[in-house]
């Protein structure tokens, strides 16, 4: 029975870790598309048009961007790897739950 409980547990939390992967990425995919917004915008800006500043803000913007992306990497790759285990703990539960009602 406990093994049960465990079980219903680690599927619970890796249906979760799934559903953080996706959002996940597109936290990733929304970011990206900042950087490159940002990119072409500060292609645009001419120093007659406006201050030095105004470009300094806006590399400040596009590298705080790309931190969060990299963070958000990061993150996947956790939550891919806890999804990894939690398989291979509820596949060993799930043998293990097998044998005891073989016997």
């Amino acid at each position: 029975m406990d093994n049960a409980l465990v079980i219903v547990r680690n599927m619970r939390r890796k249906n979760k870790i799934k559903r953080e992967v996706t959002d996940v990425e597109k936290k990733i995919r929304d970011n990206r598309k900042r950087v490159e917004l940002l990119d072409n915008l500060s292609s645009y800006i001419k120093d007659n048009m406006t201050t030095s500043e105004i470009k300094d803000i806006i590399q400040s913007m596009k590298s705080d961007y790309e931190d969060r992306i990299d963070d958000f990497i990061i993150k996947t790759a956790e939550f891919s790897k806890e999804r990894r285990d939690l398989n291979k703990n509820i596949k060993e539960l799930m043998q293990a739950n097998q044998l005891q009602e073989n016997k």
